[in-house]
């Protein structure tokens, strides 16, 4: 065979082995949905996991993510995860209250629960966490794939107002999620809380239709909220973290060598977010001054008080006795 017509043969070779692996690459794409807008820390997390998994399966398998709410709210994601009707959905660890299965995790909410986010690290590493996490697994289809990194702590925004203790708040429209503990936390500080979904947020702050709400920086910053706000109350009374659930029906419908993939996107994910909370938080609290917010520190002992109140309310009831003093004891 001459050199010309060995060269041809490698190329062919190549080529088919080329095809070969674009066509595999197609195999499996899964389809993953997230309520927050997608210059947030959930886009983050989930684009993360898109190339922990591509790289992990050789490029077998793919992520295709779909945010803000196209397909539906926190409720509707977590019954078409339910369903099989998406595969996977990102949230924050917290939302899995949107089951009634899962309504024990309301006490990841309770204000001011963690000291620190490597204090709320250590939650989501103890056997107390698993637990709560594997009941939920067991009672919904629902398989947890893991953590997918961390969110800022939540803070406070306002328009034209700063707040430094809770009496500054008397009767401000302030947008919350549709969520019991934030909106009594909100309540119980003289608030008027209205419940707003994310992707209608940055409207509702533009027009006016509310005084200020509720976010970490980085999702402030991102996705543009200082157009319409300019006081920045540092309150970080919930930390966090988004995790990531599939479709039972999906995920055993996979062979044992994609299960580990997607479980190994998902850790890898969140590794990757807690190295660089840091960086981000610290650039995007940089940022507010250019952008014509100014940081307000608040008189935190005169929020605090709310605890308790929620504590007493919900102790014993949407959660186990004594968890929160377990939680705040780790």
């Amino acid at each position: 065979m001459n050199i010309a017509k060995s060269l041809a043969v490698a190329l062919c070779a190549a080529t088919l082995s080329l095809s070969a692996v674009v066509a595999q690459a197609a195999d499996i794409t899964l389809k993953l949905a997230h309520v927050a807008p997608a210059q947030t820390t959930y886009q983050q997390a989930a684009e993360r996991f898109k190339a922990n998994l591509e790289e992990a399966s050789g490029g077998t398998m793919s992520v295709d993510i779909v945010p803000g709410g196209v397909l539906g709210d926190l409720g509707q994601l977590w019954a078409q995860t339910r369903a099989g009707a998406i595969d996977l959905h990102l949230i924050d660890i917290g939302a899995t209250i949107a089951m009634k299965e899962a309504r024990p995790f309301l006490v990841m909410w309770t204000p001011f629960l963690f000291k620190d986010q490597a204090h709320f690290h250590r939650y989501m590493e103890s056997d107390t966490f698993k637990t709560m996490m594997k009941d939920v697994e067991e009672k919904t289809g629902v398989v947890y794939l893991g953590y997918a990194g961390d969110r800022p702590p939540r803070a406070l925004t306002t328009a034209d107002k700063a707040v430094k203790t809770k009496d500054d708040l008397a009767g401000m429209k302030i947008r919350t999620p549709e969520h019991p503990m934030i909106i009594g936390a909100f309540k119980a500080w003289g608030a008027n809380p209205t419940p707003i979904k994310a992707s209608e947020l940055f409207t509702a702050l533009k027009t006016g239709l509310v005084d200020g709400q509720d976010n970490g920086v980085i999702d402030f910053v991102g996705a543009g909220y200082a157009d319409a706000q300019k006081f920045y109350m540092p309150l970080d009374y919930i930390h966090s973290g988004v995790g990531i659930w599939m479709s039972g029906a999906k995920f055993e419908g996979l062979n044992d060598e994609q299960k580990a993939w997607v479980r190994e996107a998902a850790a890898k994910a969140g590794v990757d977010g807690k190295k660089i909370h840091a960086d981000l938080m610290a650039e995007n609290m940089a940022k507010l001054e250019s952008l014509g917010v100014t940081t307000v520190q608040p008189d935190i002992s005169t929020f605090e008080f709310a605890r308790d109140g929620i504590v007493g309310n919900m102790e014993g009831k949407m959660w186990e006795d004594g968890l929160v003093a377990k939680i705040r004891g780790m």
